[in-house]
């Protein structure tokens, strides 16, 4: 059993369930997610009777994890030892060696959590030959949570549509904690019913600051000044800076116009539906058009954010973007040098925004129109 990607976890768990234990599983990634997915395996193991200890190389030592893993007699229950901060082994080759001589398949197996580890080290090589080793998903934020979701939301009995999925992981940042307790909350929330709604996320979910402020402009887009005010009011409220804010929109708006300068150079990629096609054809253009150095304000955002906000081109021209700009201009001064009431400001701008739209302002460039048919 070597190499299991994070995705096969439910193979392993079902083995381990058949009592094909391996006597190592090296988790390597993101603390928060290497715990939650190492404590799979963990009960089920428990469930059939195994001794089960927590070690934190963080707050022990060597010495004391070595003592640990001797304990376990030859004929005795099975002992699983989870050891947190296992990056700490990484090139001590004496109490590795020990280690690895202490794991006996049938009587001790380790889950060790690491969030990097070399492969040349012996452990992995180990991990490889006789063990698991599962890499996590390397992705970040929205895309690694989203290949996570189906089978998550399968455990729990319920299913969510692909929108109301993007919808619920746009409001969440990069903390993979934060992602389970909040969808923890959802399938809480929904009792019996099978299917979740975007109103059941929007009545639980309570939107991670910097996402919130990403959220802002993207809702401005696609739900109006008034959906847009109740966020922006929040913000407010919960002690955010109007400049933040500001500089928020202003960076929502500025890569929507180079998102849109981009694929007018390639408008076939507004047709992908599959982020991961879209992911490879996009970073291959960004390449091709800016080969010395992509703009800062494209490359800081993740693919699957590009992928989301690509839907809002369809209501853009070339002509949009300087009127847009010189709104926030007016924007920004209204809140530095008039000292205008920054909830009556935004607002202010949000209706703007939303009668260049009503206006059909907003317009379909001769090239994006033949994409959207």
């Amino acid at each position: 059993m070597p190499v299991f990607p994070s995705q096969h976890l439910k193979r392993l768990v079902d083995l381990a369930r058949k009592g094909r234990v391996a006597p190592l599983y090296l988790f390597v990634g993101d603390p928060e997610e290497a715990y939650a997915k190492a404590s799979k395996i963990v009960s089920v193991l428990v469930e059939k009777g195994a001794l089960y200890e927590s070690f934190d190389l963080q707050e022990a030592s060597f010495e004391d994890l070595m003592a640990l893993l001797s304990e376990a007699a030859l004929f005795g229950p099975l002992k699983v030892v989870l050891v947190k901060h296992g990056e700490r082994l990484a090139g001590k080759k004496d109490i590795v060696s020990r280690i690895l001589k202490s794991l006996a398949p049938g009587s001790r197996s380790l889950c060790l959590l690491a969030e990097t580890y070399p492969e040349e080290d012996e452990l992995y090589r180990y991990a490889l030959e006789k063990g698991v080793v599962v890499p996590l998903n390397l992705q970040k934020g929205q895309a690694r949570f989203l290949s996570d979701l189906p089978h998550l939301l399968s455990e729990a009995g319920k299913k969510m549509d692909r929108e109301v999925a993007e919808y619920f992981l746009s409001l969440l940042g990069e903390d993979y904690a934060r992602f389970r307790n909040e969808l923890e909350k959802l399938i809480l929330y929904t009792g019996d019913r099978e299917i979740i709604t975007r109103d059941d996320v929007e009545a639980v979910v309570s939107p991670d600051e910097e996402a919130a402020l990403f959220l802002l402009g993207d809702v401005l887009m696609e739900k109006g000044p008034e959906v847009a005010w109740g966020i922006l009011r929040r913000l407010l409220e919960g002690g955010e800076v109007p400049a933040r804010v500001l500089k928020a929109l202003t960076t929502f708006f500025k890569r929507l116009w180079l998102l849109h300068y981009l694929l007018s150079s390639k408008p076939e990629l507004l047709r992908i539906n599959r982020f991961d096609a879209f992911k490879s054809a996009y970073e291959n253009l960004l390449k091709e058009v800016w080969p010395e150095r992509p703009p800062a304000v494209l490359t800081k955002l993740h693919p699957y954010a590009v992928f989301r906000l690509k839907r809002h081109l369809r209501k853009f021209s070339s002509e949009t973007f300087p009127k847009l700009f010189y709104y926030l201009w007016e924007l920004d001064l209204a809140l530095k040098k008039d000292f205008r009431d920054p909830y009556r400001a935004f607002y202010e701008f949000f209706i703007r925004v939303f009668e260049l739209q009503r206006r059909g302002m907003f317009q379909k460039s001769p090239q994006v129109l033949e994409s959207f048919g």
